[in-house]
């Protein structure tokens, strides 16, 4: 993996970033299937042939990523990704009517803060990033540094202060807990009572089958603030770093989260669900397990405290989010 240095995290490749660009640009644009095997095999050699960061936009900001990042691609060829997250951060300002405060645990390269920042312009008091991997934290320091509103903070989260396998790429875009090595692992618990913020409205996880153990480190906040909680939830990976599908539920469930709204990965909603359907959250598991027709297949969750007046009905809606101003 490579492991940029605070010097260097600010040079990229200029060929890399041009051939990067081309690619992105050219991504799933209605080509025969000979061209997307053609534009495939660029793709392959493009991430194998470059380890070095790029340079490229993502709503709007200039920002460094390594060379095999696929923001980018995703967010042009499904316009609908992360709508549900737009729309949940909309609903929670509209209900309090002031700007809100949101905890992005596996924020990665800062994707998640920008897309935030270009289409909910005004909304966001403040925010928390945690990543664990040292070269996406490297291009989040350098992503977000216009950004004061924020803290940002450098650790492996998990459900107890212990050790965990270190964070690995499984794929170009991506890092999971599926290492060889074992690293120091915290807790959300931990890191928030240290920074002690006056509100969380809205908690985002999104850490490659660790969500429910992150979720399961994070009783003690969740508890006290009753943020509303959009997670990852990806049976693939929790089958792969050895985590239960149920936890995320569970966790939830006994601290008062009845209401779950569930959105496809490309970002468009799915079904409702009050409580815990055990039953049928794992048929959902043996879908993504099993599909033929769908792959990675998994979802994202909101979950809503029972005393949450948020309407349910309008997160799924998603009115505000369809007529979202950026998309990448």
């Amino acid at each position: 993996m490579y492991s940029p240095t605070p010097k260097d995290r600010y040079r990229y490749n200029k060929l890399a970033s041009f051939l990067y660009n081309t690619l992105v640009h050219t991504a799933g644009t209605g080509r025969t299937k000979f061209l997307e095997k053609v534009w495939q095999a660029a793709w392959t050699a493009h991430c194998r042939y470059f380890k070095s960061p790029v340079s490229t936009r993502i709503h709007g900001r200039k920002v460094i990523v390594n060379s095999g990042n696929t923001y980018p691609i995703y967010s042009r060829r499904f316009l609908e990704l992360n709508n549900p997250l737009i729309e949940l951060v909309y609903q929670c300002y509209s209900f309090r009517k002031e700007p809100v405060t949101v905890i992005d645990v596996g924020s990665a390269i800062g994707d998640t803060i920008l897309l935030l920042y270009s289409n909910c312009p005004n909304m966001i008091s403040d925010f928390y990033c945690i990543d664990g991997d040292p070269e996406f934290y490297e291009y989040l320091k350098f992503n977000l540094r216009h950004l004061k509103e924020g803290k940002l903070i450098f650790a492996l989260l998990s459900s107890a202060e212990t050790y965990e396998k270190e964070l690995v790429r499984i794929h170009t875009g991506t890092a999971s807990a599926q290492g060889e090595k074992e690293v120091v692992a915290s807790t959300l618990d931990s890191i928030v009572e240290k920074l002690n913020p006056l509100q969380i409205d809205v908690l985002k996880t999104d850490v490659d089958g660790f969500d429910g153990k992150v979720l399961k480190g994070a009783k003690k906040i969740v508890n006290r603030y009753q943020p509303a909680v959009i997670f990852e939830w990806h049976p693939i990976l929790c089958k792969q770093t050895g985590n239960n599908w149920l936890d995320h539920f569970e966790i939830l469930d006994n601290l008062g989260y009845d209401n779950f709204l569930w959105f496809t990965k490309y970002g468009s909603f799915n079904h409702f669900m009050r409580n815990i359907d055990r039953k049928g959250i794992d048929l959902m598991a043996e879908l993504c397990l099993k599909s033929k027709t769908n792959y990675d297949l998994h979802y994202d969750i909101i979950a809503l405290h029972r005393d949450c007046k948020i309407s349910a009905l309008a997160l799924a809606d998603m009115v505000f989010a369809k007529d979202r101003k950026s998309y990448y």
